[in-house]
């Protein structure tokens, strides 16, 4: 090729030009941002909406679905669910992947104007924002105090590090839970209370009324200018008990003759615990376009200053840090790709048997990789789990190309050609075979870009790395490798005077390699004779792969050891925070004793805070627990093998259910591992077939647990007004309730200065008189015309019960199965959980249907394969422009189920299940194991040209590319083999797809170079014949 020829003639030019590359890849590998997973936009928007102490079914009626209804118009939404608590709706937006997020977001805000009005005025304004990884924290630190007490520890938490934490560049915010956080409580006694004949709002307004600083003006005397302040705050709580209410019979009625005024905490609906004592947790967050490393870096760098500047005795350690497996799994990811490299150049040893020619061939592994940062620097790519995968995973390929080169350089050398014409000779001879095949490998990536949905999005930074350092491969061999052939390589008699030791090994390795080609064109020549037998034995070898293969069953995507055990807690609905916490007490001393892998145990139970609340626990009876696993090399077990153990243990706990979850990539998919769907709006009919379907599938292997929506329901007590009463009396139904509410759960009435910091003062009934339903019936109101009259005479007050949460999607309510799986793969037992359901009778205003995680693989199989058949389309088509042939590509195409067989062969001896990571490794064997046959196919075609017979140019081309066949395929091969071996951090991820590579590369190389040539001999002999018959006719 001419570039080839420019390369050898200006050798210095083109040394500047990969000089000034190298130069750009350092510069660019300093630049790229780490993180854990590429940084994806998800098509999500949540919207959070409070109306404190509503239950599901007001919550879902008169907030979720007039939400719903507004934001069901906005433009490319595909999906909405909801889920309406106790005083929160959460609303889920998906979107078709590829809209403009930004522009949703407004979209949604727009249309929620339309809803404000029709809301409660007591819920808060919906808060929208766009879902992303990114929200989730990156740190949870506990802080801990031999010292201080809960409370103190609280404020210097929220006071003290949040906001020196949130000073931190790419931190977005800090938040607290835990511990006591102080309160002002105006505790009103409603005996006193009706003795005064006053009212709970009277009290509240007293307080908001007098606790006001407000600016009255300004005036100017001669040359000078005063603003006017009126300073009206409280200064001390006894400002706050002599607060007037109102003047009755000349008499002032203050706070303190109706209520008693307390300096304590808010009452707790949350507990957080770590090791088995109280603590407070901090978590920190990161901005979405911040590095995750970068971000856990400079916070630890500011915490030794943070901790000198506040309060003494108080310390800050490590529950999770994200960074923390970011870092073990890329120094893996590294150290996989550094050991196949090593492999890589012992492969060009054994083979080449000269230091220099491995040099010349190695070399382009790690300037494809260079060229290839400096390509992900421009493009915005991070060093990630993915990018660096598939960059591990190319290694073994970046040398391909260059193989055959230098091969056939050699060949052109011992035929007597002068260095510089056999190094252009050399590479024009095969730069149409090698430029076909990265372009076949390439190729085969193409559709996988092109997956719809998260799958498509995840492997996108794979998938470029890939083709970018094939690539960049490309281009060095056909112009690096020959300028340092012509340059570099000497003759052998002078290369073995320098190194003797290495010319006995050389011979020796020489004569094996002589007696390998010996006996491949033995077993050649045979099979050439004996094509019926070879076809058959390997066609039924085939059918026996795809057997095995459809009895490995399939998974997702492999779960990876994270170091984190994350588990939810459920006890029976209505549980008061002192039961669960002794629960969680029992359960966190088990975890003390039976995981000695802890680092620490992690507990949380009650209501989440703030925005958290949306992830975090919400009922009494729920809660989250954590474990930190020491380093994976430090442990005997995996995370994996902890939880199972886990499982029959806190079985044994009495009225608790735990559910493990995932913290790994399949977590970004959302989901159990089976989610059972029924669709309809009656609760009870939907409880009814859940249960059927628990008991129906209970006994199938591999189900670890399920759990089902509608939990036991929580107890409550029902408020029915008589409408015509409470109009009678002039009063309002929203009056009443928010008289309740204050009552019942409180209503922060004002704020509290000192000292620069704020509290809430908070209006409630004392404890003693909100205990029970006589309590409630008792509560005073007050009639415009001031007469007192206790909340029994307008309204009945009954027991009853409500589900916990209301599901819903697309607007129809949706009760849910959640299915764990465990010691089984999810294909399987997905499979068998189908079929359980097919004698289920449904009645027919309902249905049900299959999600999750294994709706999640079934889209992703199918869209996989679909990418598989059109990468064998494209890879054809490609070779089809090479070979100006459509006889050729179809006999290479044979290449493939050739692979299929060591595939299975693969699977089943490693005991490997299919899922996406093994799919994406058939579909990159496509575009590697055809290269083999384009180097024989080519190289015979080119034979027989100069006029050899058929069948002695199918031997001559198997002889001749025996050893660059063996050696780009072994490159490959052992470039895999750490990878495939699924050890450290998030090993597990990347195994299947390189033993699915190893396998089929294995088997399709061995058998490509017999059945090839069989196929070939059979077609072209077929075709001479027709073309004689109709020459003779």
């Amino acid at each position: 090729m001419r570039i080839t020829s420019t390369a050898i003639q200006r050798g210095v030019t083109f040394f500047m030009i990969y000089l000034i590359a190298v130069g750009f890849g350092l510069f660019s590998l300093g630049r790229l941002k780490v993180d854990l997973y590429p940084d994806l936009t998800f098509p999500m928007i949540s919207i959070i909406t409070q109306y404190t102490g509503v239950g599901p079914f007001d919550m879902e009626n008169v907030v979720t679905r007039p939400i719903e209804e507004v934001v069901a118009s906005v433009k490319n939404v595909k999906t909405i669910t909801s889920n309406s608590r106790q005083g929160l709706s959460l609303i889920m937006l998906e979107f078709d992947w590829g809209t403009d997020m930004n522009q949703a977001e407004t979209d949604v805000r727009n249309v929620l104007d339309f809803v404000d009005e029709t809301l409660p005025d007591d819920t808060t304004d919906p808060m929208v924002f766009s879902f992303d990884p990114s929200m989730q924290p990156i740190i949870f630190f506990t802080v801990g105090s031999k010292v201080h007490g809960m409370a103190e520890l609280r404020r210097i938490s929220e006071i003290e590090i949040e906001p020196r934490l949130e000073r931190i560049p790419g931190v977005a915010s800090a938040a607290t839970m835990g511990g006591l956080k102080r309160e002002i409580k105006v505790l009103v006694d409603p005996v006193r209370l009706h003795a005064h004949h006053a009212s709970i709002a009277q009290v509240q307004n007293a307080l908001r009324m007098n606790n006001m600083q407000l600016p009255s003006g300004w005036i100017e005397d001669k040359e000078r200018e005063f603003t006017i302040q009126t300073l009206g705050e409280y200064r001390s709580i006894e400002e706050i008990e002599e607060t007037a209410i109102a003047v009755m019979e000349g008499s002032v009625l203050r706070i303190k003759d109706v209520a008693d005024v307390v300096d304590g905490f808010t009452e707790q609906r949350q507990r957080v615990w770590t090791n088995g004592a109280p603590a407070v947790i901090l978590m920190v967050q990161r901005q979405s376009d911040a590095n995750t490393l970068n971000v856990s870096n400079k916070v630890r760098e500011q915490l030794p200053q943070i901790l000198n500047e506040i309060p003494k005795g108080v310390t800050v350690d490590t529950v999770f840090d994200q960074a923390t497996f970011i870092n073990r799994s890329m120094s893996n990811l590294s150290n996989t790709a550094v050991q196949a490299i090593l492999l890589t150049v012992l492969v060009l040893l054994f083979f080449l048997r000269s230091i220099r020619s491995s040099i010349i061939i190695g070399i382009s592994i790690p300037i494809s990789m260079l060229v290839t940062f400096a390509v992900m620097d421009q493009a915005g790519i991070t060093l990630n789990m993915i990018s660096m995968a598939g960059l591990a995973l190319a290694v073994g390929m970046l040398v391909d190309n260059s193989i055959v080169v230098l091969e056939s350089i050699y060949r052109h050398r011992e035929q007597g050609e002068a260095p510089r014409v056999a190094a252009d000779e050399g590479a024009r001879e095969v730069a149409m075979a090698i430029t076909a095949s990265t372009l076949t490998t390439v190729a085969v990536f193409v559709p996988v870009l092109f997956v719809p949905g998260i799958a498509g999005e995840l492997f996108k930074d794979m998938v470029i790395t890939i083709c970018v350092s094939l690539g960049a491969s490309l281009i060095i061999a056909l112009t690096l490798v020959p300028l340092l052939a012509s340059r570099l390589l000497k003759d052998t008699v002078e290369s073995d005077k320098k190194f003797p030791g290495l010319k006995r090994v050389g011979n020796s390795l020489g004569r094996a390699v002589e007696k390998m080609q010996f006996f491949y064109i033995r077993v050649l020549k045979w099979s050439l004779t004996h094509k019926a037998v070879l076809l058959i034995s390997t066609f039924l070898v085939l059918l026996l792969s795809i057997y095995l293969l459809s009895v490995r069953g399939g998974e997702f995507i492999p779960r990876s050891d994270m170091g984190v055990v994350q588990m939810t807690l459920d006890r029976s609905a209505g549980i008061s925070l002192e039961s669960m916490e002794k629960t969680v007490l029992e359960l966190s001393d088990l975890l003390m004793k039976h995981v000695p892998e802890s680092e620490v145990i992690y507990t949380s139970f009650g209501q989440g805070e703030g925005m958290f609340a949306a992830f975090a626990s919400q009922g009494s009876n729920e809660g989250d627990a954590m474990i930190r696993l020491k380093k994976k090399k430090d442990r005997k077990r995996s995370m994996s093998e902890i939880e199972d153990d886990l499982r029959g243990r806190v079985d044994r706990i009495p009225d608790l259910k735990v559910a493990f979850e995932d913290r790994g990539a399949a977590s970004l998919f959302g989901g159990s591992d089976i989610d059972i769907e029924i669709f309809g709006h009656d609760f009870e009919i939907a409880k009814a077939l859940a249960n059927t379907i628990t008991d129906k599938i209970k006994g199938i292997q591999g189900i670890v647990n399920t759990e089902i929506s509608i939990k036991a329901e929580m107890p409550e007590l029902k408020i029915e007004l008589d409408r015509q009463r409470v109009a009678d009396l002039g009063l309002s139904t929203t009056q009443i309730g928010q008289t309740i509410n204050t009552c019942m759960l409180g209503t922060v009435a004002t704020r509290y200065r000192e000292g620069g910091d704020e509290f809430d003062i908070r209006v409630q009934l004392k404890k003693e008189a909100r205990e029970n339903k006589s309590d409630i019936e008792n509560i005073l109101l007050m009639t415009p015309g001031g007469r007192q009259i206790p909340l029994r005479a307008v309204a009945r007050i009954t027991y009853g019960a409500a589900p916990a949460e209301i599901l819903r999607e697309d607007q129809e309510r949706k009760v849910t199965v959640a299915v764990d799986v465990s010691g089984r793969d999810l294909k399987t037992t997905t499979d068998e959980v189908t079929e359980a359901l097919k004698s289920l009778i449904v009645p027919n205003d309902f249905r049900v249907e299959i999600g999750g995680m294994a709706e999640d693989m079934a889209d992703s199989f199918r869209y996989l394969a679909i990418a598989f058949l059109v990468a064998m389309a494209l890879t054809y088509m490609v070779m089809a422009s090479q070979f100006e042939s459509l006889l050729d590509p179809f006999v290479i195409m044979f290449t493939i189920p050739l692979s299929i067989i060591g595939v299975g062969l693969a699977l089943f001896l490693t005991g490997t299940t299919l899922s996406v990571m093994s799919l994406i490794g058939v579909i990159m064997l496509v575009g590697i194991i055809v290269n083999n046959g384009i180097v024989l196919v080519d190289y015979a075609n080119q034979l027989r040209i100069k006029g050899l017979e058929l069948k002695e140019a199918i031997c001559e081309a198997g002889k001749a590319r025996l050893r660059p066949v063996l050696m780009t395929a072994l490159t490959t091969i052992l470039a895999m083999v750490p990878l495939s071996l699924g050890l450290g951090e998030s090993g597990e991820n990347w195994a299947p797809m390189a033993r699915t590579v190893i396998g089929g590369l294995l088997m399709g190389t061995v058998l490509t170079l017999i059945v090839v040539p069989v196929m070939y001999a059979i077609l072209h002999a077929f075709i001479e014949k027709h073309h004689s018959k109709r020459q003779r006719g």
